[in-house]
């Protein structure tokens, strides 16, 4: 189907390119921006595949020329960590606080101490949590172009399943070795073949016809998949005391940030460890936006004085801890 094709790079690249234009142009129309336009014009810059990220860019620069306004190329990350101060007007979560950014493309734990200083504390080894969700969703018959949201769907249809007993061989990866056990990093990449080889073992490589067999092996995989992620925070927050002093307001966001039981299990498993206040942003805005990237854009045009020269690309690769590390930055001090 079309949606899948989406998926594609080159397609989806291509299906930005034909649609970008014909919804900026409604959006124009409908706010009657050609007489009275935006104040500021901001996209993402990266990171992310950069057939896509050129489409929204490119057009980005064209309405900065066209209407003579500033333009800042947003780090798509720092919209995700940025989006839950937009109902504060900036003021919380307050500097320094620690994040937890999920999606399926990403999952590092940051330290922000200010709007341009960020230190990752945590990365991936392999693939996303996200990522993981929607491999091992697939291999347990869960269908949808958005596998993580089905898959909470389904689990909470059947929470009366949840915590029973069942033949299902789930276990935490990076806790069997001391070399790796204090490693602060994620490894998700095994979650997908631990549902594989338990499939095999316990039911010769086929899905369950029984719903409630599935959810009871689809909330473990999700559950421990959770688990993982708390225990490399905790960790980081263990082995970074220094760095931590102060640090009492958490973020959680990205893609994976909707879920609910990951919210519960967050603030009951970090609740004793120095956390105080939780952010979440709403389920709408913690998939990628929009209003995330204008926001983060807004802050760094406001507060950082930064816009992004026009004459700029994007980038495929860009470190959050490394967000002034590029060209095109240009800083205004009037």
């Amino acid at each position: 189907s079309d949606v899948y094709k989406r998926q594609v790079p080159t397609d989806a690249a291509n299906h930005n390119r034909k649609s970008i234009s014909l919804l900026v142009k409604q959006v124009v129309e409908k706010n009657n921006f050609d007489t009275n336009p935006p104040d500021l014009i901001c996209a993402t810059r990266g990171p992310g595949m950069v057939g896509s990220l050129a489409s929204g860019f490119t057009l980005a620069i064209g309405l900065s020329v066209a209407w003579n306004k500033p333009l800042v190329g947003v780090h798509h990350m720092l919209g995700h960590l940025l989006v839950p101060r937009l109902k504060s007007n900036g003021t919380k979560p307050c500097y320094p606080f620690l994040s937890l950014l999920v999606s399926g493309g990403h999952t590092i734990v940051v330290l922000s101490k200010s709007l341009l200083v960020h230190e990752i504390l945590v990365d991936t080894l392999d693939i996303a949590a996200g990522d993981a969700i929607d491999k091992c969703g697939r291999e347990l018959g869960i269908r949808g172009n958005m596998i993580g949201k089905e898959l909470e769907v389904f689990l909470n249809n059947h929470k009366d399943q949840w915590n029973q007993e069942i033949k299902f061989d789930m276990k935490e990866p990076m806790q069997n070795q001391w070399d790796r056990k204090d490693v602060l990093a994620y490894s998700f990449a095994a979650f997908n073949s631990q549902v594989k080889s338990s499939l095999k073992k316990y039911h010769n490589s086929e899905i369950p016809k029984d719903e409630k067999i599935v959810a009871r092996m689809a909330h473990l995989t999700m559950k421990t998949i959770f688990k993982h992620l708390i225990s490399k925070i905790k960790l980081a927050i263990k082995l970074n005391k220094d760095k931590m002093e102060g640090v009492t307001d958490f973020v959680c966001s990205g893609g994976v940030a909707s879920n609910i039981l990951l919210r519960e299990m967050l603030q009951q498993n970090l609740s004793t460890n120095g956390i105080k206040n939780f952010y979440f942003p709403e389920p709408r805005l913690c998939t990628d936006n929009a209003t995330m990237i204008g926001w983060a854009g807004i802050e760094l045009f406001e507060d950082a004085k930064l816009t992004t020269d026009v004459g700029t690309t994007v980038f495929r690769k860009w470190p959050i801890d490394k967000i002034l590390d590029v060209d095109g930055w240009i800083k205004n001090n009037e």
